[in-house]
């Protein structure tokens, strides 16, 4: 009887899948997967500032652009490793693949390595042991020979001391054929500036251009300014966000270069982040950078104001959004004048009077980093004790000694780092790496895919990989059960599938983790 069964509905999945292929134009579907790594924090190196803010814009983009992204900020060697064997294991579902790395790098003997932020070069065996050698990134994604772009952000001029064995910075790159790299300078040349609170050139370079949708990246490659540079080449028609996907269509690219054009500073974009948190829209932080939590709540703010949803503010959107945050008239000038009755004094005591009264104020910035200057300097006992204070917490870097600090310290010196810091801690799971860290083989994977089967969710083709298909079949799933409806699995659902399926028959042979998950709901 449960052979029957399964007959009629690995045909009926055969033909649910063919129809699907038929209608998307004859061909599976495939998806997009990007790695995309911002390592900032440095431990015996300067940080590479702004790694962050770009490689979470440059996320966000290629998520909303359909990409599958694997993201990771602030990464020791360990965590790197991890980020790469995911990698590698959806690698083989992909149809293009980036890779975009934002932070530091070391070169010598003809070899760079990519710098997580454990690393050190006091010897040949810390730069060997401790980076990610660029040659294994290429080795990865030139499975996808003709569909791979890896864009390097590495090259700082304040980075590692140079030593016999290593120097700082890009080495000569001969990517593998079909695979295209584009750096922000050339190897062994390096920038010396980071705007502050913005994108970098290079991230806007790849934002605005490479991901524009529909443009074909052989077309952006006519037209780069320096000191881009590229080495490589992909196939003639590669296009790594299709046309309808992505924010950033005509309209979005207008609107960023109208915002753009506005010249907003640091304090201006606090100033803004503070408006939308008055009007009930988290932008993630108020720290005068723009990344894809402001973009999203400046959004959210469009639509309900009946605006065009951009995510991008021109003269009039600003304008706007700051009288309706009685941002305007008295506020702002009661603001100006206690700022110059404290902080334009120039002492610590006068900066903390300010942020005393106005933590989020106009002024805000400037008092805290006027004060972090003091506290490095030593020159003020009690900005001295926040600092070691705040050193202890970025060593420790776990939830319980932010929210202390926060508690000890309500308008700090560096509240808002702790502020974002936390909530990146505390933020859902990434439900992909979820699943990841579940460590399914194939044969788990077809296991699960002939159970979703059974239980009349049909996942396509029953080959072991998750596409389109299994997707949609991950999320009925969950959804006819009420669990969380990601379309990926987590261990909640692989334990329901395993229980409803026990007695189905169906085999385990090499499903080593579906095993286990059997074991543990007592079969």
């Amino acid at each position: 009887m449960t052979t029957g069964i399964l007959g009629t509905l690995g045909k009926a999945a055969a033909v649910f899948a063919l129809v699907a292929g038929l209608l998307a134009g004859g061909g599976a579907i495939a998806a997009d997967l990007a790695l995309v790594i911002g390592n900032r924090d440095y431990r015996a190196a300067p940080d590479a500032r702004g790694a962050r803010r770009d490689a979470r814009e440059v996320a966000e983009i290629l998520r909303e652009g359909g990409y599958r992204v694997i993201l990771g900020l602030n990464l020791d060697r360990g965590e790197m490793t991890r980020k790469l064997r995911e990698f590698e294991r959806r690698l083989d579902e992909a149809e293009r693949v980036v890779v975009y790395y934002s932070g530091l790098a070391l070169h010598g003997e003809g070899r760079t390595w990519l710098a997580p932020v454990s690393q050190r070069n006091d010897s040949l065996v810390d730069t060997v042991l401790g980076g990610v050698p660029l040659d294994l990134i290429f080795r990865l994604v030139e499975k996808k020979r003709g569909r791979a772009v890896v864009f390097l952000d590495a090259a700082y001029r304040r980075g590692f001391r140079t030593r016999p064995h290593a120097a700082p910075g890009l080495g000569a790159i001969d990517p593998p054929e079909g695979v295209l790299v584009v750096s922000a300078a050339p190897p062994g040349e390096a920038l010396a500036y980071r705007p502050p609170g913005e994108l970098s050139p290079f991230a806007r370079t790849v934002v605005r251009r490479f991901l524009r949708p529909g443009r074909k990246v052989r077309r952006v490659l006519r037209d780069l300014p320096p000191p881009i540079w590229t080495a490589g080449r992909v196939r003639p028609g590669l296009v790594l966000v299709p046309r309808g996907r992505g924010p950033l269509g005509e309209n979005e690219l207008g609107a960023a270069e109208r915002e753009a054009a506005l010249g907003l500073t640091r304090e201006q974009r606090r100033e803004v982040q503070r408006a939308l948190v008055i009007l009930g829209y988290d932008p993630r932080g108020i720290d005068g950078i723009f990344g894809p939590g402001t973009r999203r709540a400046i959004r959210a703010w469009q639509r309900d104001n009946e605006l065009p949803v951009t995510g991008y503010l021109d003269r009039e959107q600003l304008g706007l959004l700051r009288r309706q945050a009685g941002l305007d008239g008295d506020r702002a000038r009661a603001d100006d004048e206690y700022w110059a009755r404290t902080g334009a004094f120039g002492t610590a005591e006068g900066y903390r009077s300010y942020l005393a009264r106005y933590p989020e104020g106009r002024h805000a910035a400037e008092a805290r980093e006027q004060l972090k200057r003091i506290a490095r300097a030593g020159t003020d006992r009690e900005a001295a004790r926040e600092y070691d204070y705040w050193r202890r917490v970025r060593r420790s870097d776990r939830p319980e000694d932010y929210r202390a600090y926060l508690e000890r310290y309500p308008t700090g010196i560096w509240k808002p780092e702790a502020e974002a810091r936390l909530a990146e801690l505390t933020a859902a799971p990434d439900p992909a790496r979820v699943e990841a860290e579940l460590g399914l083989t194939r044969a788990d994977r077809l296991s699960v895919e002939q159970r979703l089967a059974w239980l009349g969710f049909p996942p396509g083709p029953q080959d072991g990989f998750f596409d389109a298909d299994t997707r949609w079949a991950i999320r009925s799933y969950q959804e006819s059960r009420g669990y969380r409806a990601t379309g990926y699995l987590d261990r909640e659902t692989l334990a329901g599938i395993m229980r409803e399926t026990r007695e189905a028959g169906l085999g385990l042979a090499g499903a080593a983790v579906l095993l286990e998950i059997l074991r543990g709901i007592g079969q």
